[in-house]
């Protein structure tokens, strides 16, 4: 892109991108960034473009939220797809296949409710969080999805190292991770340096909310690790896909 048009481009944001509020006629809206890719750190490699293909088929082809939909609480959203990520999460489930998935950020629990829906036999979820899913407003969780031993959430801050530590041995066997933390980097930064230390048999898939908040953006690209962007297929605010290696 040539400097002339560079300026152009920037002088177009600066005069459509509403100065307060959000974008006109959209629902929800928050400002963003468009970046080059040439310049990242890790090109994605075969094997990560080939589950987004395959995931996303499986999410066209083979997945049904609408049992999940009929929860108290449950948002008119949540069946929304592409636009938001979880048919594309449960697709995931349906290629990896994983026996152990790590989930930060449980919320309301409906990432977590879509994971233990499409989890393999023998499989279980492991959901982190600093508040009991019972104080949370709207939560779509009850005690039945605790009841099988399948669902558990766990009360821990994962960027202190000792609480990292204590553990260890879950983490290291987790083949999927589920990031929607609290994204002011600190967090994401700590929990990345931390996980690194861990040597994977093979490399485990992780699917990150919200990579194209503005605030994401800049650690979202400069991630040493490979990295795609599906946000075509997943949550309209960012859906990344990762291989950690």
């Amino acid at each position: 892109m040539s400097s002339l048009i560079r300026k152009i481009a920037r002088k177009v944001v600066a005069d459509e991108m509403p100065r307060q509020g959000g974008f006109p006629g959209a629902s929800n809206s928050f400002p963003t960034w468009v970046t080059a890719f040439d310049d990242v750190p890790a090109q994605p490699p075969r094997r990560l473009i080939e589950i987004a293909l395959d995931a996303t088929r499986a999410a066209l082809d083979d997945v049904s939220l609408d049992d999940l939909a009929t929860r108290p609480n449950c948002p008119d959203y949540f069946t929304i797809w592409p636009g938001e990520h979880y048919k594309l999460l449960a697709g995931l489930l349906l290629v990896l296949k994983p026996k152990v998935v790590i989930e930060i950020g449980t919320d309301t629990g409906l990432s977590a409710v879509t994971i233990k829906k499409f989890l393999p036999p023998g499989g279980k979820v492991v959901t982190f969080d600093l508040r009991p899913w019972k104080t949370v407003d709207e939560s779509v969780l009850t005690d039945d999805d605790f009841a099988d031993g399948q669902l558990d959430q766990r009360l821990v801050d994962l960027a202190d190292p000792k609480n990292f530590e204590a553990n260890r041995d879950l983490l290291a066997q987790a083949e999927f991770f589920f990031v929607d933390g609290p994204k002011n980097i600190e967090y994401e930064t700590a929990l990345m340096a931390q996980l690194a230390t861990i040597k994977y048999a093979t490399p485990p898939i992780m699917l990150w909310d919200d990579t194209r908040l503005a605030g994401m953006v800049k650690y979202w690209r400069e991630l040493k690790h490979p990295t795609l962007d599906l946000t075509s297929f997943g949550h309209w605010s960012g859906t990344g896909l990762l291989e950690l290696k």
